[in-house]
């Protein structure tokens, strides 16, 4: 998983969210834009985190696998223009 953290100091942006964006897509990960000062994403991050684990851990035993870039995808914040 990528992180793009600093999400509530957009103006102060040294790092585009496309070019994030681009290399998770390049590494096959997920990523998301934090805020650890407004807490945005920060509970998804580790619950999408622990999940991927809690599912490496038993795919031994199941063939399903956790989608984490669709989980990520559906449960984010600030997606929006508002």
């Amino acid at each position: 998983m990528l992180f793009g953290n600093k999400a509530d100091k957009s103006n102060e942006r040294v790092v585009k969210k496309e070019e994030g964006e681009r290399l998770a897509q390049e590494n096959n990960v997920a990523f998301m834009e934090t805020s650890a000062k407004t807490g945005m994403n920060v509970d998804l991050a580790f619950m999408a985190i622990a999940r991927e684990l809690t599912f490496q851990h038993k795919q031994a035993n199941d063939s399903s696998k956790f989608d984490m870039k669709k989980y990520v995808s559906d449960k984010r914040e600030g997606q929006g223009c508002c």
